[in-house]
């Protein structure tokens, strides 16, 4: 499940387990990839000048974000922080933790939204701590928020954007030891994008990983224009994201996509040609071929028959 956290500039994420109406699940194992900054920008943004669809509940919904305005950056800030690898009870809201050091090609950010992903669980558990960033860890990898500070060697953002990013540039394998579940985060200007002004802060921290994640699958099964597409789970995070990019951005000739039969009309608005009902269907029995199955669960191990 996706947890979207939100924020104002004067108060710092609070863990809330929530279920956004379009984005409520992800991978059950998920594959975690960054897209390179072009790609980000220019796919993204496309969707979000029109048609990417994607909601989250925000706790602070009606504040007024002012933060450009707001220029005196303080040393240290709230946090949530592990000093140790475990349960949910290892977190600890901490007001004491260094502001993150601005390196030459890195930006900082006053986050404004934050996203967890089922990455930030197995992290904090220690499913991969031979390769994880020293303890303690500040978690989170997706983030919005305005930029407070730029550094010397940053050409392409100021103080003021409205930007937004996935802060690691590679999940697994030391990611960033200060994340974004805080009131400041650092990030590399390669990272990071101007957020669609049609979608909020909420909105834009719950994009990141998940759209890379559906991106990725795309680009690895080399889909293009006039191909056809089954996706499966197509009402979570990125398989609804997987049946818009298919459709609006790669020019995807036929969309399909398995539902629970409340979330049938919500795939078909995203983009589906046809919405299946995985409760009354079994997919393993349709006779429809199609040139990708996107698995956006992790547990179908079978081929769909006859392809």
């Amino acid at each position: 499940m996706n947890t979207a956290l939100a924020t104002t500039t004067a108060t710092t994420p609070t863990l809330r387990r929530e279920t956004p109406p379009l984005r409520h699940c992800s991978l059950a194992k998920p594959s975690v990839f960054r897209l390179n900054r072009v790609g980000f920008k220019s796919g993204v943004q496309t969707i979000g000048k029109s048609l990417l669809r994607i909601s989250a509940r925000n706790q602070s919904a009606s504040a007024a974000v002012n933060v450009a305005a707001d220029t005196s950056i303080p040393s240290e800030m709230k946090a949530w922080v592990y000093s140790e690898y475990g349960g949910v009870d290892v977190l600890k809201l901490e007001s004491n933790i260094a502001v993150p050091v601005v390196n030459d090609d890195q930006v900082l950010i006053k986050v404004v939204a934050a996203a967890l992903n089922p990455v930030d669980a197995k992290r904090r558990q220690g499913k991969f701590k031979a390769t994880d960033s020293p303890l303690p860890t500040v978690p989170g990898y997706d983030v919005a928020g305005v930029v407070v500070k730029v550094g010397s060697a940053v050409k392409d953002f100021k103080g003021g954007d409205e930007v937004y990013a996935n802060v690691s540039e590679k999940a697994l394998e030391g990611p960033k030891q200060s994340g974004s579940l805080a009131e400041y985060t650092a990030v590399e200007e390669k990272l990071l994008a101007l957020k669609p002004k049609n979608i909020d802060f909420a909105q834009a921290a719950g994009l990141p990983l998940a759209i890379e994640t559906a991106d990725e699958g795309l680009v690895r099964t080399e889909f293009s224009a006039g191909k056809s597409i089954l996706v499966l789970n197509g009402a979570g995070g990125v398989g609804s994201l997987a049946i818009q990019l298919a459709k609006h951005v790669y020019g995807a000739s036929k969309v399909a996509a398995t539902a629970s039969t409340g979330k049938l009309e919500l795939v078909r608005s995203l983009g589906a040609d046809l919405a299946i009902d995985y409760t009354k269907e079994n997919i393993e029995d349709l006779t429809e071929r199609f040139d990708v199955v996107f698995d956006a669960i992790g547990k179908q191990t079978r081929k769909q028959n006859n392809t």
